[in-house]
């Protein structure tokens, strides 16, 4: 059995795993990124290709999927422009993190496009948004079955989209970005304006402080809104079959999917509602990791 790496790097964790499409995950694991600059980054990446190592054998691959956020060139692989929530990673190589002794084919797009390949591909739909909601925002959009990434690579950057004139400062240093409001660091920022320990808030937490903290409460609904509002504009223009939410907030339920179905349906053209479903990712966090095992396989196959 072929068997491949998959690996999915977020804001402040690695998750992998070794499988195929035909079996899945046949093993999973996260590794968080304590702080982020480039030599904790590196040291993460060399303890998840030891582990890897450990528990299979890197010679046994036959390939590695690699998920990697922000703006992506084609050809290269690194992250280009500006890179909000790891700005350590910008023109660097995703061959910088493989270990000299690893010569396997190597496939790397960015990770909400590999989130949104993978549920795409598990909800059997040919036109669909996939966003990924977490420590950032990050949107892939696939188009007749592939990943669209417009002329240089940046389609689908939906968390810098200006929500508010003049708004909050984002990581990426405009101003009014969706991902200033609507992803968990986002949040942190703004309620820590009012309060420094909000910063210090981990997930768990800031969703039990929203059921009984009238601030986290106005906060995360100014932030569920702000995002139905920019997915129905996306998906006004896109006209997909269907918006897949994923990431950590919404394993939390940082924002109540039927919540969130109920605004895009209101907002979205009448000719457009009966013709669309939003939903939960079915693999949860574990869908970048099964899209980049699904990108590197068909590399591999040459698909």
């Amino acid at each position: 059995m072929n068997i491949f790496l998959g690996i999915d790097i977020g804001g402040s964790s690695f998750k992998y795993g070794l499988g195929n499409c035909e079996v899945g995950l046949q093993y999973y694991q996260i590794l968080n990124l304590p702080e982020k600059n480039l030599n904790t980054f590196l040291s993460v990446a060399s303890k998840m290709f030891n582990d890897v190592d450990n528990q299979f054998g890197l010679n046994k691959l036959k390939g590695i999927g690699i998920g990697i956020p922000g703006a992506i060139d084609k050809i290269t692989g690194c992250a280009i422009g500006t890179n909000p929530n790891l700005p350590f990673w910008v023109n660097h190589s995703p061959l910088e993190l493989i270990p000299d002794n690893c010569k396997l084919p190597l496939a790397f797009d960015n990770d909400a496009n590999l989130m949104a390949l993978s549920e795409a591909n598990s909800y059997c739909k040919q036109y669909a948004i996939g966003v990924t909601i977490g420590s950032g925002i990050g949107c892939g959009i696939i188009s007749d079955g592939q990943i669209l990434h417009g002329a240089n690579g940046y389609a689908g950057e939906l968390g810098h989209i200006c929500v508010v004139d003049n708004g909050a400062k984002c990581n990426c240093g405009k101003n009014g970005c969706l991902e200033a409001y609507s992803s968990v660091e986002g949040l942190r920022n703004l309620l820590a304006i009012h309060n420094p320990l909000y910063s210090k808030l981990d997930l768990p937490t800031l969703v039990a402080k929203k059921e009984t903290d009238p601030l986290v409460n106005e906060y995360c609904k100014q932030g569920k809104q702000l995002l139905s509002i920019a997915l129905a504009g996306l998906a006004t223009c896109l006209d997909p079959e269907i918006i897949i939410l994923g990431g950590g907030a919404m394993d939390f339920d940082l924002y109540y999917i039927s919540e969130i179905e109920k605004d895009i349906l209101e907002l979205l053209p009448k000719a457009h509602r009966a013709k669309i479903s939003i939903t939960k990712a079915k693999n949860g966090n574990k869908a970048g990791v099964l899209g980049a095992i699904k990108l590197i396989e068909e590399k591999f196959y040459g698909n």
